[in-house]
């Protein structure tokens, strides 16, 4: 932070003024310059989730079906082997459960949404105490008059140790409020790869099954 001299022979009161809106206008321009890579909302996140979930259920309905009408047309002739097995439709047609794998995540994405985040502070102490928002966004500013000694670059350095501190405050805050709400970062990390891992495990499943249903598919003996 760069303050110029002349302010300094402002009132404190005024001083403070100043500094507080540079850095509120500099905590905007970074947002702006953010703008492009747009914040995930957890909640609008899991909306869509389960819209694509409906979508891949209704194809699952048609596909399996399809396969089952396919499989009744030539069943004259024909013999099927081995009974339905769990992840079966009733006809032996491998089915793909999506909501074991859409489920856990639309949870956690409902579970960070729900978590209120507006009433937390970040509080810097020492003689220049800064208060941040999330955002970020500087609440408020205070820098006593013995502060303002020491010449520009000093009051400077008070004003950004200040905010720093205040930020990290927030972070922490933020951290400790999502990891109350079980909506944490290890949370969050620890089910995404559970569900990668089962997402492989399931489509492997499902190929298998496809494969099997297919090479049980045979003339009934004595048939053309």
């Amino acid at each position: 932070m760069e303050i110029e001299p002349g302010l300094l022979r402002e009132p404190p009161g005024r001083i403070t003024a100043h500094v507080a809106e540079a850095v509120d206008a500099a905590f905007r321009r970074a947002r702006s310059a953010d703008g492009d890579a747009a914040l995930v909302e957890p909640l609008a996140l899991a909306r869509e989730l389960r819209a694509v979930r409906a979508g891949l259920d209704a194809r699952m309905a048609r596909v399996t079906a399809t396969i089952e009408a396919s499989l009744a047309s030539t069943r004259t002739g024909t013999h099927v082997g081995a009974a339905a097995a769990d992840g079966e439709a009733p006809g032996g047609v491998p089915v793909m459960d999506f909501g074991e794998l859409f489920g856990p995540l639309v949870e956690v994405l409902e579970t960070i949404g729900a978590v209120p985040d507006d009433d937390v502070r970040g509080v810097s102490g020492g003689p220049v105490r800064a208060v941040c928002a999330p955002g970020p966004r500087l609440v408020s500013l205070h820098v006593p008059g013995r502060a303002l000694h020491g010449g520009p670059a000093q009051v400077g350095a008070r004003v950004v140790t200040a905010v720093n501190a205040a930020l990290d405050d927030l972070e922490t805050g933020l951290r400790r409020r999502h990891d109350e709400a079980g909506a944490g970062t290890e949370r969050i990390r620890a089910t995404v790869e559970e569900l990668r891992e089962l997402g492989v495990a399931r489509m492997r499943a499902y190929i298998g099954g496809m494969a099997g249903l297919m090479a049980g598919i045979r003339p009934e003996p004595g048939s053309r």
